[in-house]
């Protein structure tokens, strides 16, 4: 997706801005979340563990993110892959019939 400001990588470009934008179902297209192991996939199952994994140590050492000034860039990391899972289903429907589980 379209990077944010904060990005602290010099070398890191946008990208994947077109993906899902032929999809009429999908709000908003499928863009942002993150790439699985430079393979230019992403795999949902391993960004949800992966975003699982990271929110639960803010739970458990917040204090120590807090310490080193990155509190706020890890809560912007967790709400860049939540974000864009919350995309790949129709969530707003009174049932779900539809989920993208891989996009390239």
């Amino acid at each position: 997706g379209k990077l944010p400001k904060s990005n602290g990588i010099a070398w890191r470009g946008n990208s994947g801005l077109e993906d899902g934008k032929d999809l009429t179902d999908v709000k908003g297209g499928l863009v942002g979340g993150y790439y699985d192991a430079g393979d230019n996939i992403k795999f949902h199952f391993p960004m949800a563990y992966a975003m699982t994994m990271l929110s639960w140590s803010v739970i458990e050492y917040r204090h120590k993110y807090e310490a080193i000034d990155e509190y706020n860039h890890v809560r912007d990391l967790i709400k860049w892959g939540t974000d864009y899972l919350l995309l790949t289903f129709n969530s707003s429907a009174s049932h779900i019939d539809k989920i993208y589980s891989q996009v390239s």
